[in-house]
């Protein structure tokens, strides 16, 4: 674990698997990504790019807040020191990325700030999650203040992830544990493209 932020020496090669998080989801997932790869798991913010730069595999996993994806910075800022290597982005986020709608804004987002390094990277988007107890203050007020909103909107024209919202207002949805990360590690093993 200390080869990538202390002393020790390590052989090249391996997985690295890094994260930046917000409320706990994309750490979770980053931990059972990195599971069966046995790689070294980390936050993105404490990665140094001389270091990172020794594995064959990083994986960056993002959450989406408020819309917006955070921390693909380790990607945007290195995309040519990491050329030739197994990149893996995967992200995090409330809404339900099988929806035509939030599937383009996430691509247009990652287009935006990856330009065409994107063309090199294997992208995954998974759900996350809310739980309203762990939100701060003015997290709570902007979520009371959204859902106020869908619930002025009918019932049929809410996305299926506001009605849950709306349903569960106060509460916890987390569909974290519903995701299949097989192709994740797959990725992170074989590439992009790989069989």
């Amino acid at each position: 674990m200390e080869a990538l932020f202390g002393k020790n020496k390590r052989k090249p090669g391996g997985a690295l698997v890094l994260y930046t998080t917000k409320h706990g989801a994309t750490q979770r997932y980053a931990e059972r990504i990195a599971q069966p790869l046995d790689a070294l798991v980390k936050e993105a913010g404490y990665a140094r790019i001389a270091q990172a730069k020794t594995y064959d595999a990083i994986v960056l996993g993002c959450p989406v807040y408020m819309g917006k994806i955070k921390g693909l910075d380790l990607f945007a800022d290195h995309a040519q020191e990491l050329a030739g290597k197994r990149l893996v982005l995967f992200t995090c986020g409330l809404y339900d990325p099988e929806e035509e709608s939030v599937r383009r804004d996430l691509e247009a987002q990652l287009r935006a700030k990856l330009g065409d390094a994107l063309d090199g990277i294997s992208v995954f988007h998974l759900r996350g999650g809310i739980r309203w107890q762990s939100l701060g203050l003015a997290e709570r007020l902007l979520m009371k203040a959204l859902v106020s909103e869908m619930k002025k909107k009918p019932e049929e024209a809410r996305s299926r992830t506001e009605s849950l919202l709306v349903e569960t207002e106060g509460g916890a949805l987390d569909f974290a544990d519903e995701a299949d990360l097989g192709p994740i590690v797959h990725a992170a093993r074989f590439g992009k493209g790989a069989e």
